[in-house]
């Protein structure tokens, strides 16, 4: 006696009218991957440079396209004040601090160590004004003024920017101040350095209102910024230079062109000059001559 099939059930689709789907995802799949290898691009073969950790990045993709001892931690200098920056338009996008939110200097921020715009105690700046001076300048009084807006204490500020490291996936960096000057248990990779300015500038695009041009008047002061390239180079829109004792001559610049944005994170040249003379060089294989 045939039994009936109980109703509802589902039907079975036979094993064998799976094999074609099969054939057919598989062949997709190896279409795929042979067209991903087709046009990926090949990697950036780097003219010799004296920099002794390199990331060259791609913005819109994060994929690194040349690294030498990328992964390695170093002293980042005023690389380190990015992060302090990012925490800041952090604050400002959710209304915790304004543009137009004041400081009044004291003898703490006019007098920290490091390099500074030139303060004056009882002097008083903008938040848009102390940006200006942290990230075009590299002001450690403008950063230490900014801190104080932010949080209740530096050792306060300075968790929020390894909470922060963490977020952004930054595994090879650990901060503990910030500003950059050289200190022990203070360092990034040149990996997690590009990693933190993409995340920058793709979040905060405001940052390049500051970093992209050679000098801006806000309040009747002159901001100059101190990236070589900029206003010299017009694929370059900025972002930071560092320069300390133990960390050398560093610098991470973003650029773009008609063939992509780019990072380029150079730590630990051998002079001022040469951090931009090679990153020039670099620019000129992504980019073309400029």
């Amino acid at each position: 006696m045939s039994r009936k099939k109980p109703s509802g059930a589902p039907n079975k689709v036979p094993r064998r009218a799976l094999l074609p789907l099969a054939a057919l995802l598989a062949a997709a799949v190896l279409a795929g991957v042979t067209l991903w290898l087709i046009l990926r691009p090949a990697p950036l073969e780097l003219p010799y440079l004296t920099a002794r950790r390199v990331v060259v990045m791609d913005v819109d993709s994060g994929r690194i396209l040349a690294d030498v001892d990328g992964d390695t931690p170093h002293s980042p200098a005023s690389l380190t004040k990015m992060m302090t920056v990012f925490l800041v338009l952090d604050d400002i996008e959710r209304g915790k601090l304004s543009w137009e939110d004041t400081c009044t200097v004291t003898p703490a921020e006019a007098f920290t160590l490091g390099s500074k715009y030139g303060m004056r105690p009882g002097q008083v700046f903008t938040v848009r004004e102390l940006v200006a001076g942290a990230i075009m300048v590299s002001g450690c009084d403008c950063i230490q003024c900014l801190v104080k807006l932010c949080a209740p204490s530096e050792a306060d500020f300075v968790a929020r920017m390894n909470e922060k490291a963490a977020q952004l996936g930054m595994e090879g960096s650990h901060f503990v101040n910030p500003t950059g000057i050289d200190a022990s248990g203070h360092y990034m990779t040149a990996r997690d350095v590009a990693r933190l300015a993409r995340a920058l500038v793709r979040e905060h695009p405001e940052i390049l209102d500051f970093t992209s041009v050679p000098s801006l008047e806000l309040g009747g002061r002159t901001f100059q910024n101190i990236h070589r390239l900029v206003g010299r180079d017009p694929r370059v829109k900025g972002l930071k230079t560092g320069t300390t004792t133990i960390g050398g001559f560093s610098v991470c610049t973003y650029a773009e062109g008609d063939r992509g944005r780019y990072l380029v994170v150079l730590m630990d040249s051998n002079s001022d000059a040469t951090r931009f003379s090679e990153t020039v060089a670099i620019l000129d294989l992504l980019l073309g001559e400029g």
